[in-house]
């Protein structure tokens, strides 16, 4: 058995069976994880104060985001990043300014991820409505222009009447999931979620 074709054969087996096995453990572990399971869903504002706000998500494999944040939808030039790699993610955005509208996006890695090409947007409580309670959207002057954001009351003009919600927490009740800019509309609309 000291044939030395013989044991260079096998040699060159062994060395290809684990070149194989290298390739193969190499791919699922470059290309194992979809992309998807890096996209936050679920992202809901939460905890809406004069001077912060917390942002959570989730994600479908454990990442570390960075919340990019900004008072215009161009200029998203402050940060919050998070400590460590989680599926569920939390992070509280502090040192705001009050009855101020934030637009913001997550970042994974180099990907930006947002509310289907728009960021998503939050505005914080005056300082008349920093005690405890349901949040109410401060009175503007008619002559300022706002967007709608899910957390302020919007009654569309189709003959149903307006959702009156405007807590997450209560939109969440009733649709049976995550508070996004669609959960809200769909809760505005009074319809069912699919499952």
């Amino acid at each position: 058995m000291n044939n030395p074709v013989v044991v260079k054969k096998a040699a060159a087996i062994i060395v290809g069976i684990a070149v194989f096995v290298g390739l193969v453990v190499g791919y699922f572990a470059i290309f194992g994880t979809r992309a998807a399971d890096f996209e936050p869903r679920d992202v809901i504002i939460s905890n809406i104060e004069k001077n912060s706000v917390r942002a959570t998500w989730a994600t479908g494999v454990e990442t570390q985001g960075i919340v990019e944040y900004g008072t215009t939808p161009t200029a998203l030039n402050f940060f919050a990043p998070e400590a460590t790699k989680t599926k569920t993610h939390t992070i509280d955005l502090t040192l705001l300014s009050p009855n101020t509208t934030y637009y913001f996006d997550v970042r994974v890695g180099d990907t930006k991820y947002d509310n289907g090409g728009v960021p998503w947007t939050f505005t914080t409580k005056g300082a008349e409505n920093s005690i405890a309670g349901p949040t109410v959207a401060p009175t503007k002057p008619a002559s300022a222009v706002t967007q709608p954001t899910p957390f302020q009351e919007l009654k569309i003009p189709d003959g149903t009447e307006g959702c009156t919600e405007t807590d997450c927490a209560q939109i969440k009740t009733k649709l049976g999931k995550g508070c996004s800019t669609q959960d809200y509309f769909k809760c505005v609309r009074k319809l069912t979620p699919t499952p």
